[in-house]
């Protein structure tokens, strides 16, 4: 983390990617989301915004949970949410072959 933490703190946007996992993100994820508690002394994420970039094999409508989860946590931070990217996929690749997920990150991307 402490390699990550100046990183963070540099950026003017953090896209944070992960698979939806029980209606929630990977353990990695989640441990990532929970080490960023220093943040909540120091201020250091306030203002800055996020992206959230997911795909879920039962697609969008089950990532209620998931959005919830960090919309909560980087309110407490006071950064800004910028957008998500949810999107129907299982295996390696599937994304791919996604045409409408693909635009939908494309103009969220030149919005940015």
């Amino acid at each position: 983390m402490q390699q990550i933490y100046p990183k963070m703190e540099e950026a003017d946007l953090i896209i944070f990617g992960t698979p939806n996992y029980w209606f929630g993100p990977t353990a990695q994820m989640k441990l990532l989301v929970d080490r960023m508690r220093p943040f909540a002394v120091n201020k250091k994420m306030k203002g800055k915004r996020w992206v959230l970039v997911a795909p879920a094999a039962d697609g969008p409508n089950v990532c209620g949970p998931l959005v919830q989860m960090f919309r909560m946590s980087f309110d407490y931070l006071g950064m800004k949410f910028a957008g998500k990217i949810l999107v129907k996929a299982y295996e390696k690749g599937e994304v791919k072959e996604n045409r409408q997920g693909l635009k939908r990150a494309y103009e969220l991307g030149a919005s940015l």
